[in-house]
């Protein structure tokens, strides 16, 4: 597709250009299977359950809301992040230039590609290669009305997803009472 068949005051870039891109490193060393007051920085990793969630930490190396991508095995396995975290191994990383462009839109438009790698043995996505890809961009104008419009969407699935993990935790911890009998619900009419 040439500029020319752009709608007027669209632009063609590439992702290198609008957005903030990194590789995770190794795993911190201070890790925790669960979030606690110690360690309440999420740890992502390449991987699609529980959206790539290896653990928590104590410190968060991003913390803008931005967009990760998974590298190796499940590539182009892409997530929206809007709290604090910490990426690990070959999880790549996009740090949107607002000025340009939201993180959720970044997001959408990087859900509707279909994101390959390179090689034989193992295939990977490498940041010099992504970088390289193209994006078409609104302008200002549209860009924030769309993020205007799409952000109460957003916030709502967050807090549906922070509801669920509250039952799920409550859950938790009234079933083991339950199955052992410390906890009598023969009053509840069911």
């Amino acid at each position: 597709m040439t500029q020319k068949f752009l709608p007027d005051g669209w632009t063609r870039a590439t992702l290198g250009e609008v957005s903030l891109m990194g590789v995770g490193g190794d795993k911190p060393k201070t890790v925790s299977d669960t979030q606690t007051e110690n360690c309440p920085y999420p740890i992502y990793s390449n991987g699609i359950s529980n959206d790539g969630l290896y653990g928590f930490t104590n410190e968060c190396k991003i913390k803008d809301e931005s967009i990760t991508v998974s590298a190796r095995g499940t590539i182009g396995f892409v997530c929206l992040r809007h709290i604090p975290y910490t990426p690990i191994v070959r999880l790549i990383t996009l740090i949107p230039k607002t000025d340009v462009l939201s993180a959720k839109y970044l997001y959408l438009w990087l859900k509707n590609m279909h994101i390959h790698g390179t090689g034989t043995t193992q295939q990977q996505l490498t940041v010099p290669d992504f970088r390289k890809t193209d994006i078409i961009l609104p302008t200002k104008e549209e860009m924030t009305l769309f993020t205007d419009t799409i952000t109460p969407l957003f916030e709502a699935i967050w807090e549906n997803q922070a509801q669920n993990l509250k039952l799920s935790n409550t859950r938790d911890a009234l079933l083991p009472m339950l199955m052992s009998g410390k906890l009598d619900i023969s009053y509840l009419d069911l």
